[in-house]
């Protein structure tokens, strides 16, 4: 690793003696090549953002076609006959309960007047 000759004027110009301002500035030498694996430069953030485009891109297309897919499961026809049936059902119990209230009525009103 070669060694940066303005780090050493600056030590230099601090009187700092050479051997210690060789080895300082080694290890901050040392130290920036190790964070390199740990560091996140301007060229790994473009990449990322790149790959997050990709995804997304892949992500709406796969929306899409599982919405198509329900979409076609589901037709119109399909859910047309299910709320047909439950319109049915309510009605008839509408129906049922509006019976039954009137028997009680008449059963109330056949037995008040005697």
């Amino acid at each position: 690793m070669a060694v940066q000759a303005a780090s050493l004027e600056i030590l230099d110009k601090a009187a700092v003696p050479p051997a210690q301002a060789r080895a300082i500035v080694q290890a901050i030498e040392i130290e920036i090549a190790g964070a390199k694996d740990t560091l996140a430069t301007k060229q790994d953030i473009l990449i990322l953002r790149h790959e997050i485009a990709e995804l997304r891109t892949e992500l709406k297309s796969e929306m899409t076609g599982l919405r198509h897919e329900v979409e076609g499961k589901l037709s119109q026809s399909d859910f047309h006959a299910a709320m047909t049936s439950s319109v049915r059902h309510m009605y008839g119990a509408i129906m049922g309960q509006f019976a039954l209230l009137l028997g009680v009525a008449y059963f109330f009103v056949s037995h008040v007047q005697r």
